[in-house]
Order: structure tokens, then C-alpha cells, then sequence
């Protein structure tokens, strides 16, 4: 027997449809002040590019390049010293070739702005 009313009752909800939903009129005011999100997304992909476009102009100056081949070198000479005695593990070399190329790379920078500190201090004196 409750079978027979689990077939019904199934059987029913599926000949009830549903009713068509009112339809609903909505009106939209375009807003011309600061504050629209529109203006928002526009002016965050603005930020976006101008800090990528940053980014680039310091990626191409001299200084960075100097910087990069100053590390580049240190860590080519780490590894082949590190090939010499194989007797390191590849985790060692890669720690021993991290920080050879940060000790070069800081002290090129560190050389630099003290170029250009004593220079800044020899102009202002004649200034």
C-alpha cells in the first residue's frame, strides 16, 4: 500500500507544471560620476599597466643588465666549481650557486651607489 501512494504522489508532481514567472520591467540610470564601477575597472587596468610598463623601463636599464650578468657569472663559476669536487649533493649546489650569485649581484650594487653617493657629494659642493 505505500507504494501504491509513492507512485501517486510521484506521479502528480510530475503533471503539475509550473507557473509562468511575472515578468518584471527594470530601468537602468546611467551615472556619469567618479565613483561607477565601470570607471573603477578602467582605472585599476590603468594602474596594471603602468606598473608592468615600470617594470619594463627598469628591466632595460643598464644598471639591471649589469646587475643580471654579475649574477650569471657568479653562479657559471659556482657550478663549475661545484663539478670539480661532485662530491656535494645537487641541493648544496644550488644553494652554493644561489648565494654566489646574490654576493656578486650585491656587491656590484653596493660598488654602484656608492658611485653615484660620492658624485651626488661631489655636486653638491661645487653647487
Amino acid at each position: 500500500m505505500a507504494k501504491a501512494a509513492t507512485a501517486k504522489s510521484v506521479s502528480e508532481k510530475k503533471k503539475k507544471k509550473a507557473a509562468p514567472a511575472a515578468t518584471a520591467s527594470i530601468k537602468i540610470k546611467a551615472k556619469k560620476d567618479k565613483g561607477s564601477k565601470a570607471d573603477k575597472k578602467t582605472s585599476a587596468k590603468s594602474k596594471k599597466r603602468d606598473g608592468f610598463d615600470g617594470l619594463a623601463k627598469l628591466v632595460d636599464h643598464p644598471m639591471v643588465a649589469d646587475l643580471l650578468a654579475a649574477g650569471a657569472i657568479a653562479a657559471v663559476a659556482a657550478i663549475a666549481e661545484h663539478q670539480m669536487g661532485k662530491g656535494q649533493s645537487s641541493s648544496k649546489m644550488v644553494k652554493s650557486v644561489g648565494k654566489a650569485a646574490a654576493a656578486a649581484m650585491g656587491k656590484r650594487l653596493m660598488g654602484d651607489l656608492s658611485a653615484i653617493g660620492g658624485a651626488a657629494a661631489d655636486a653638491v659642493k661645487k653647487a
